[in-house]
């Protein structure tokens, strides 16, 4: 008598992680911007405040670990801001190291187990579970995947939704979405590990070439003209290439969409030179030196 039953003991834990959740409910709700409902405006500010917990499974490294406590720091001190506006341009270039930092760990982790003899496919779904939801909780603005897809990065999709806390450089950036968001460009569709099908008549190339001026125009922080100018070379090889094409649909939209860019590049003082070489794309594949495939009738993305 007077002991505990065994099947009490997770309802006490349940209480605490309850009432654990109540208090950062209420220091957000005093610190930091809140909707007309009462919730929270930005996940990333709740996500500051959420218990660090890296859980089993990966090995993260103590320079990682600090990191991550810096970049939560970053976001608690934008969150609550109300004097000047904080640049979310330093907090982004932490989110882009601790990607670097993750894929090391990931890499790490691989080739730890390149040589067993069998591999639990449930420690996979365990990683993944971690890089996918319980990581993300706590890291501001960030998602993952484990598996055929590794990848612990920033989502843009965050970052744009909490750019409004930020500078009119933020949001202007942000709001175009330039970033390479993941590892793969936003006009391809993936079909295998290290390649894809382009969308030729699905993507907007001219909206993100807009984008693109803009940042260039209006923008000064160094981490954002370097994810503008990724982009933009990355663009620019797809459309003044003088290799065969794969196109994810109808290979008519490819000729389609090289007409339309060229005339808005002939309009944008800043593109202008890149004018005659899509040209030059546009002869190729008219006289038959690049040929057009599609990724809809015959597989022809690789892999």
């Amino acid at each position: 008598m007077g002991t505990i039953a065994p099947q009490n003991r997770p309802m006490r834990h349940s209480r605490k992680t309850s009432a654990y959740r109540f208090a950062i409910i209420m220091v957000a709700f005093w610190l930091f911007p809140h909707s007309a409902n009462g919730q929270p405006k930005y996940p990333t500010c709740m996500a500051a405040l959420e218990k660090v917990d890296y859980g089993t499974g990966l090995s993260i490294p103590d320079s990682l670990r600090k990191l991550i406590d810096s970049y939560r720091s970053d976001w608690k001190n934008l969150c609550k801001s109300t004097g000047p506006k904080q640049s979310l341009g330093e907090i982004f270039v932490k989110a882009q190291k601790i990607k670097a930092d993750f894929q090391e760990v990931f890499n790490a982790l691989d080739a730890s187990i390149i040589n067993e003899p069998s591999f639990d496919s449930r420690r996979s779904d365990a990683i993944n579970s971690l890089v996918s939801k319980q990581y993300p909780s706590f890291v501001p603005g960030f998602k993952g995947a484990y598996g055929e897809h590794e990848i612990f990065a920033p989502s843009i999709e965050a970052f744009r939704q909490s750019a409004a806390m930020g500078t009119a450089e933020d949001r202007t950036f942000f709001e175009n979405q330039i970033s390479l968001d993941g590892d793969f460009p936003p006009y391809i569709t993936r079909t295998w590990d290290y390649g894809g099908c382009i969308q030729f008549g699905e993507f907007d190339w001219n909206r993100t070439l807009k984008g693109i001026a803009q940042v260039k125009k209006e923008v000064k922080h160094p981490a954002y003209r370097s994810e503008s100018s990724q982009l933009e070379e990355k663009l620019f090889k797809e459309l003044e290439t003088s290799y065969a094409i794969c196109t994810c649909k109808q290979k008519e939209s490819v000729l389609q969409d090289l007409l339309s860019v060229k005339a808005y590049l002939q309009k944008e003082p800043s593109f202008s030179p890149h004018a005659p070489k899509v040209q030059q794309t546009i002869d190729s594949i008219q006289s038959g030196r690049v040929q057009v495939r599609s990724e809809a009738e015959k597989h022809c993305s690789g892999g």
